[in-house]
């Protein structure tokens, strides 16, 4: 049999463990994107955003297998996404990922390909 002590500290690691996963639910539920904020050239890099845009042009690194999606104009940086998902031009698409600036140019860095939807198949 557990000791007062013992109970009251099962029902706070309970507690927590309750209001953890109720935090989880209301995030992925009211925050769709997860926090991300729409993309701009001026967003400050290491921000957590979303861009919504047709995709111009589509390329495969020649080193690494990446994949660079040229987005309504925003280079995205897809790591090791070379051959996971075919886009064609013309796609409708949302990406979510990081800002980085990479030779100069902004730019979105995803985690991977799953980080691109395509909203509207050409």
């Amino acid at each position: 049999m557990l000791t007062r002590p013992e109970r009251l500290a099962v029902g706070i690691m309970v507690a927590v463990i309750l209001a953890l996963g109720a935090l989880y639910i209301g995030m992925t539920c009211f925050l769709s994107d997860g926090g991300a904020i729409s993309y701009t050239p001026e967003t400050q890099d290491g921000t957590f955003v979303f861009l919504e845009g047709i995709v111009l042009d589509t390329k495969i690194t020649s080193t690494g297998g990446h994949l660079i999606v040229n987005v309504s104009g925003v280079d995205v940086f897809v790591p090791g996404g070379g051959t996971d998902l075919i886009l064609l031009d013309g796609d409708y698409v949302k990406v979510t990922g990081k800002v980085d600036t990479y030779a100069g140019k902004k730019e979105i860095v995803t985690n991977s390909i799953s980080d691109i939807r395509i909203l509207v198949r050409t």
